[in-house]
């Protein structure tokens, strides 16, 4: 399995995950014009995609959905709220090739790959995250939620790798050039993950079974990846303060070049 993320931050969201049978998408929140020409980029043929997945219907992650998915006539899995949503505010949405609604926590097999999607809370209709697993490897792509509970925790044992919201600096946020009104959005407990609870996760629940973690949907204005990445690392270390085995920390850039990783 290899895992690539495409776009991630707040201008857009994108996870191409793949192995040698089959490939799928998590999310399209670039144009499909960018979305196409980063997964050209990185030596992958779009007309691979099996299927495409969203997670809610943030623009962020959806902004390039409509064409992308009647360009390659690709199904895409979506909650039912989500898609009420969607058809709302763009008609355009109603030609997309929809496939069987998705349910919190009933698995969706596409060739050698099983995504299971995982309810969060996040301002979203009807928000999921997912996990992936295919030969016994598994990922989970957890972004986009105001904390952890447990039930989400529950899911992500035994995950060879984990891409994980790191999206505030909580003193950075307070101090940043926002809004009141969006501060306290993103701080809530349907808003982001921060630096602090995604630390709190990996000192207090995490399993130590991913070899490879990816720091993502690190605001621009309101962190900084050394931060991040800091705040992962001492949380690992005071998990885990006699580990022998090594975690890959790396924060994955909100623009520029796709971040991937192989299992």
């Amino acid at each position: 399995m290899r895992f690539t993320l495409l776009a991630s931050g707040s201008t857009g969201n994108a996870t191409l995950i793949e192995t040698a049978q089959t490939a799928v998408l998590i999310d399209a929140g670039l144009s499909a014009r960018t979305l196409v020409r980063r997964m050209t980029d990185i030596g992958f043929d779009p007309t691979r995609l099996a299927a495409i997945f969203i997670t809610h219907e943030h623009s962020d992650h959806v902004g390039g959905l409509s064409v992308l998915s009647r360009q390659l006539a690709r199904p895409v899995f979506i909650a039912p709220a989500t898609r009420r949503q969607l058809r709302f505010k763009d008609r355009d949405m109603a030609s997309i090739p929809w496939a069987d609604p998705l349910a919190a926590g009933q698995p969706v097999v596409i060739g050698d790959l099983t995504l299971t999607p995982i309810a969060v809370p996040h301002d979203a209709a009807e928000p999921f995250i997912f996990t992936a697993t295919a030969a016994g490897v598994k990922l989970a792509v957890v972004t986009d939620l105001g904390y952890i509970p447990p039930h989400v925790a529950h899911h992500l044992t035994g995950c060879q790798a984990l891409v994980l919201e790191a999206n505030h600096d909580r003193d950075m946020l307070r101090a940043g050039p926002y809004p009141w009104e969006l501060k306290q959005r993103i701080s809530s407990r349907v808003g982001h993950l921060s630096n602090e609870d995604m630390a709190r996760f990996l000192r207090e629940d995490f399993d130590g079974a991913a070899a490879h973690i990816v720091l993502a949907h690190l605001s621009q204005h309101n962190n900084h990846p050394a931060l991040a990445r800091l705040a992962a690392l001492q949380a690992l270390d005071a998990h885990y303060p006699h580990r022998t085995w090594e975690t890959v920390v790396t924060v994955a850039p909100a623009a520029g070049l796709p971040h991937w990783c192989p299992l």
